[in-house]
């Protein structure tokens, strides 16, 4: 359960900016997300209304104040007719709130909504050095299908991929 002070609900288009910098602080630590950097206000902006009138699982982890710090996206990753049960999950807290619930409660809430999406099957990648986060899945039912062994280098470090899966 998250502390009391977050809420988590739909994200909406007056988070973009809060949404990018939180995207943007959680890439910056080079550990988590297949981005180093974020993506900008507008390009947040964009992905958020692109999930709105899709009806993509957006949702966010929000202070009060508006501040952003937390969020799962689940989209699709293609557009073809026979993947289009098929939903890609994203997601990342900032650093200071982790570990408090936040992401189970954010991946719970978009889990959720998958059904309504159409969404039957929800793929993920994770770094394999992340057990934090594949423990976490693995809580809500995900399960490791496959692996991609040096998928990424980064700072002359190879890196494997470890790519998760549960039906809906």
């Amino acid at each position: 359960m998250p502390p009391t002070d977050v809420i988590i609900r739909a994200v909406q288009t007056r988070d973009a900016a809060s949404v990018a910098d939180c995207v943007d602080a959680v890439a910056r630590e080079r550990l988590w997300l297949a981005a180093t950097e974020g993506f900008g206000i507008r390009a947040t902006d964009d992905f958020i209304r692109a999930n709105l009138v899709i009806g993509n699982p957006h949702f966010v982890a929000a202070l009060a104040n508006g501040e952003i710090v937390g969020w799962c996206d689940i989209i699709a990753p293609r557009s073809w007719e026979e993947f289009r049960h098929v939903g890609q999950l994203g997601m990342g807290v900032l650093a200071g709130w982790r570990g408090l619930g936040i992401g189970t409660a954010l991946m719970s809430t978009a889990l959720a909504a998958c059904p309504a999406r159409g969404f039957h099957r929800i793929e993920l990648e994770v770094y394999a050095h992340n057990t934090t986060a594949i423990a976490l899945y693995q809580r809500q039912g995900f399960v490791e299908e496959g692996r991609k062994r040096g998928a990424r280098i980064l700072e002359g470090e190879e890196q494997d991929l470890v790519l998760m899966a549960r039906r809906t």
